[in-house]
């Protein structure tokens, strides 16, 4: 199991928060700094909408309903 630790907002008390794969490489990669819970979220939010218009959805607002 691969486990990569993310930082969890801007405060240095609070505990990090971490991703888990079981098999395999993790589906993202880190270029520069450390990543955080909500940079997380918000990648994972964009795919979702890239996925929706590449299926022939093209109105790009639904995915924020």
């Amino acid at each position: 199991m691969k486990e990569y630790q993310l930082k969890y907002g801007c405060n240095p008390n609070q505990k990090p928060a971490s991703v888990e794969i079981e098999e395999g490489d993790l589906p993202f990669t880190v270029l520069n700094g450390r990543a955080g819970y909500i940079n997380l979220l918000d990648a994972l939010n964009a795919w979702q909408l890239v996925k929706e218009l590449k299926g022939g959805h093209r109105d790009g607002r639904r995915g924020f309903v």
